[in-house]
C-alpha cells in the first residue's frame, strides 16, 4: 500500500517503501512557482528537508529528532531541466536511517550526489536543556595587541599559527565571533508546505545558514556555501507566526573552511533546535564584484580591542 504522499510535501513520487526498512521517493529538482517565480533549484534547508521526508517514509509513526554526518557534495549550480532528485532511504538500526540524495539525469548513466545524512527518530521529542543564564559581557584588560600572544601564552606556537586562526581565537575570547537574529517563518512557506509532516523546519534552519554565512563574511570578506553539519537535535517543531532567535557562533577556521554551532530559541529562551559543527567553504568574490577592504591583523585587532 503506497503512502499518502500529501502528508510530506515534497515528495512528488514514491517509488518505493519497505516500513521499517527502506524507501525510494523522487521529486524536481527545482522549487515549485508558489515559492520561487524563477523555479530555481532547492535550498541547502529544503534539500534537507526532502531528505528527511524519504526517511520518514521508513518510520511514519515517529519524529525526526536527531541528524549527524550531514554533508554536501560539489555539483554544478544549475542542473539541466530534466534532472530529478532522488532519495534513498535505508535502516542502519532502529531507529537510525541513512538517506542518500542525488541528481539523476535521462542522457546520463550515473547519478550526481548531492547530500547525505543519518537521521534518527523517536517516539517522542527529547527534553530540551534548560536555558542558560545570559552572562554580562565585560571588557577585557588583558594585552591583546598582538594575536601571536593568544598562541604563545597556551601552546608556545608563535609564527607558526595562519592569521585566520588568529582571528577566530581573538573572536572567541572576546565573544565578537558571534551573530544573533530574529527569524519569522515566512507566510508562503506555510501555504505550501502546510506544517502536517514538516521535519527539519526549513524556514528556521535556514534562517540560521544565512545568518552564519554572514558572519564568515564578516570576518573574511567572502562568501560561502554550506558543507557538513557534525550533528542537529529538534525537541520540537516552531509554532505558526513564532518568533525565533538565532544565536550562531564561530568555532575554528583555517585553509578557506570554517566551523560554527548555532542555537534557535524560543520565545520562552527554551531551545528548538541546535546545529553542531556547521561546515562552510568559501567561495572567492567574483571578478565583476568590487574589491572588498582588507585590513592586517595588527589594524583589525586595534580596531576591535575593548576600550
Amino acid at each position: 500500500m503506497q503512502p499518502d504522499t500529501s502528508q510530506y510535501p515534497l515528495l512528488e513520487d514514491v517509488a518505493e517503501v519497505f516500513r521499517g526498512e527502506s524507501a525510494v521517493a523522487k521529486r524536481d529538482v527545482r522549487l515549485p512557482v508558489e515559492l520561487d517565480e524563477e523555479t530555481r533549484p532547492l535550498s541547502a534547508s529544503l534539500e534537507l528537508e526532502f531528505l528527511a521526508e524519504v526517511g520518514a517514509l521508513v518510520y511514519p509513526d515517529r519524529v525526526l529528532v536527531g541528524m549527524r554526518d550531514v554533508r554536501w557534495f560539489l555539483r554544478a549550480p544549475v542542473p539541466a531541466a530534466a534532472a530529478r532528485l532522488v532519495g534513498r532511504a535505508r535502516r542502519e538500526q532502529d531507529g537510525e536511517v541513512s538517506v542518500f540524495l542525488s541528481l539523476e539525469q535521462e542522457s546520463s548513466e550515473e547519478p550526481i550526489p548531492v547530500c547525505r545524512a543519518i537521521l534518527q527518530f523517536g517516539q517522542t521529542y527529547g527534553p530540551a536543556p534548560w536555558p542558560q543564564q545570559q552572562r554580562q559581557l565585560a571588557p577585557r584588560t588583558e594585552n591583546l595587541q598582538n594575536g601571536r600572544q593568544l598562541y604563545t601564552s597556551v601552546g608556545g606556537q608563535g609564527d607558526r599559527v595562519p592569521e585566520s586562526l588568529q582571528v577566530v581565537s581573538w573572536a572567541r575570547l572576546c565573544e565578537l565571533g558571534r551573530i544573533q537574529g530574529g527569524l519569522i517563518h515566512p507566510r508562503t512557506l506555510s501555504k505550501v508546505l502546510p506544517a502536517s509532516r514538516i521535519q527539519v523546519a526549513p524556514a528556521a534552519l535556514e534562517g540560521a545558514l544565512h545568518l552564519v554565512k554572514w558572519l564568515w563574511y564578516a570576518f573574511s570578506g567572502e562568501g560561502s556555501r554550506e558543507m557538513a553539519v557534525a550533528d542537529a537535535s529538534w525537541y520540537r517543531m516552531p509554532r505558526r507566526d513564532e518568533r525565533l532567535l538565532c544565536d550562531a557562533r564561530l568555532c575554528g577556521a583555517g585553509s578557506g573552511l570554517a566551523s560554527f554551532n548555532a542555537q534557535l530559541l524560543g520565545q520562552d529562551g527554551i531551545p528548538v533546535l541546535e546545529l553542531r559543527g556547521i561546515g562552510m567553504a568559501s567561495l572567492p568574490s567574483e571578478e565583476t564584484s568590487p574589491t572588498l577592504p582588507r585590513v592586517t591583523w595588527q589594524s583589525f585587532v586595534k580596531l576591535l580591542t575593548p576600550r
